[in-house]
């Protein structure tokens, strides 16, 4: 294998071993619930803790990651390797509240530096590397989530199973720090380096939050779509989410393979009448299994979007610039993760799950006007 080859693998790895902290620690969510003692509420309250503290330090870390490159990473994904344990055996509220603070701001850096990084590899390969390494972020989740139960059911201790997260962490910083994966480009010799065309960057961050917004609603009122309008089964309403994030995977595999990687606009066209065709069939489906076909072709049709849309603000910058633009990036489009489950809800406390599903369906359909603006900056970058 080729330098460059093991440093692609090393990312995927990074990218799994990500993933399968996320999936380990949604699963366990309701065990740390019945260990801390807290209710519904103030656990909702606690888990804010990690998006509020992610936000700073991903605008932070963008300019950090220029500076110092894949130490960066490696201290993020420690940093998250170290937590892991830990959180499994929180037996108290404030506790678990100061490891929440920790983790959203640990997760904060890898999200914009492994963003960061996985563009670097993109661009110094000519292959549409991104698709294919975020499509290891669902698969390990799914694997995690299964792994995690059948734990649960064996008896097994919160922290013990959070602890295989630290293992595949720890082993992703070491493969990062052996193959140089996650290097940055050298320092400019002047004192500062323009981000770049803010408002093309802004506009890509928008395009994103629109992107994330559907994908984690979907992950939040999948099943409660199926379990209690369709009467679903609760396994079979609780495949949903799963479904979805697999779909999103093979979804990206696929347009890593067919996909022209500096093609943008067309990308979000087809992303965004696949999506809003899949949520509609989701939304007025007659059956159960019809509305989880819906949501599997909502994840296939949403897949390619978030990788596409970094992969061209890496084109949209000069390399020493590469974290920070990531970073803005990133930053804006993390909204979609607030707002996207409380769209759905408060759509619904109106018509019902299929109404909020509707309206998700029409955000994604609005994924067709950004190429509008895009195409442009997209064409005067591309390599």
């Amino acid at each position: 294998m080729t330098r460059e080859g093991r440093r692609r693998g090393a990312l995927r790895a990074t990218w799994l071993a990500f993933g399968w902290f996320w999936g380990s620690w949604s699963a366990l969510i309701p065990e740390v619930k019945r260990t801390t003692g807290v209710d519904d509420g103030s656990l909702g309250f606690l888990l804010l803790a990690v998006p509020l503290c992610a936000l700073p330090a991903m605008i932070l870390s963008g300019r950090a990651y220029d500076r110092r490159g894949g130490a960066v990473l490696c201290g993020g994904l420690l940093a998250m390797g170290c937590l892991a344990p830990v959180l499994g055996g929180a037996g108290d509220a404030l506790f678990l509240a100061v490891c929440l603070a920790m983790l959203g701001a640990a997760s904060g850096v890898v999200d914009v530096a492994l963003n960061s990084a996985t563009v670097a590899a993109h661009a110094r390969s000519g292959r549409n590397f991104v698709q294919s390494a975020q499509a290891m972020f669902p698969v390990a989740g799914v694997v995690a989530s299964v792994v995690v139960a059948a734990g649960r059911e064996l008896g097994a201790p919160p922290w013990a199973l959070l602890g295989t997260a630290t293992l595949f962490l720890v082993a992703a910083a070491a493969l990062l720090a052996t193959t140089g994966a996650a290097a940055s480009a050298p320092r400019p010799k002047e004192a500062s380096a323009p981000v770049g065309p803010r408002q093309a960057l802004v506009l890509l961050g928008v395009t994103v939050a629109l992107a994330l917004l559907v994908e984690n609603a979907v992950q939040q009122w999948s099943s409660n779509r199926m379990e209690f309008e369709l009467d679903a089964a609760p396994g079979l309403a609780s495949l949903a989410p799963g479904v979805f994030a697999l779909c999103m995977s093979a979804g990206r595999l696929y347009a890593q393979r067919t996909a022209d990687a500096s093609a943008l606009a067309p990308t979000l066209r087809t992303c965004a009448l696949v999506t809003g065709c899949g949520l509609l069939i989701a939304a007025w489906a007659p059956s159960p299994l019809v509305a989880l076909a819906g949501f599997a072709l909502t994840g296939l049709g949403l897949a390619p979007a978030a990788p596409a849309l970094f992969a061209s603000a890496d084109r949209a910058v000069p390399e020493n610039v590469r974290g920070r633009a990531i970073s803005m990036v990133s930053t804006i489009g993390y909204s979609g993760y607030f707002l996207g489950p409380v769209a759905v809800g408060l759509s619904s406390s109106i018509g019902g799950l299929s109404a909020g599903f509707t309206v998700l369906a029409v955000l994604a359909l609005l994924l067709l006007v950004p190429p509008l603006w895009l195409r442009e900056p997209a064409a005067e970058t591309a390599p």
